[in-house]
């Protein structure tokens, strides 16, 4: 059997060393690739948490005809709800320190967007429960969305502040980005209209999900 020549080692070592950087440069890159996607995944993530939803034209005195009830004489704090919204459970932190602030002058209206067929499932969700626990608290169900047509809202953990009069003193939301709890600075802001009582009207962004939008 005849040995391999020195010209055809040569080549075939050529030949491997060749596909050995082939697959040295595809696996880099593989790798480059995916870095970017998973970069631009997080930038699109972290813009979607930063992008508020459209603010709506909020009613700037309480609305007689709606069948929440105005506490006359003290602060009134209006929160609009879907429960199934992922947002709400950082809506409803920063909601309970903002009733904590407020305890002494202060009564709370959470309204949940509830569609009847939703009812039996949506009502018992953990969130539902949760706001049920706050103090000086009253939970109200909007079937069909008129209530929140009626105060001028559209977003999933937009708030409202009314003083004793029935005067709008704040509009927006209370958490800092999408879903995320802890100090920020529209929580202040609604903290100093409820220790303030007759403040300045104050709008904030809403970060939440379209009230009906989420099924």
């Amino acid at each position: 059997m005849e040995g391999s020549t020195p010209g055809s080692l040569s080549t075939d070592k050529k030949k491997s060393t060749i596909r050995q950087t082939a697959f040295v440069f595809l696996f880099a890159a593989a790798y480059l690739i995916w870095i970017s996607l998973l970069f631009v995944g997080h930038l699109v993530l972290y813009e979607y948490e930063l992008t508020p939803s459209p603010l709506a034209n909020s009613k700037r005195v309480f609305p007689q005809s709606s069948d929440v009830q105005l506490a006359h004489g003290r602060q009134n704090i209006v929160m609009f709800l879907h429960p199934s919204c992922p947002c709400s459970e950082a809506s409803v932190d920063e909601f309970h320190e903002l009733m904590r602030a407020g305890e002494k002058d202060s009564v709370g209206t959470v309204v949940f967007y509830m569609p009847p067929e939703k009812e039996p499932e949506w009502s018992l969700a953990p969130i539902v429960q949760r706001v049920k626990r706050i103090r000086n608290v009253t939970i109200e169900y909007d079937t069909d969305g008129s209530r929140a047509e009626t105060f001028g809202v559209t977003t999933s953990g937009h708030v409202l502040i009314y003083d004793g009069r029935g005067i709008l003193q704040f509009t927006g939301g209370i958490t800092g980005s999408r879903g995320h709890t802890g100090e920020n600075h529209y929580f202040d802001l609604a903290k100093q209209c409820i220790l303030a009582r007759r403040a300045k009207y104050t709008t904030t962004p809403v970060f939440g999900c379209a009230l009906r939008a989420v099924l």
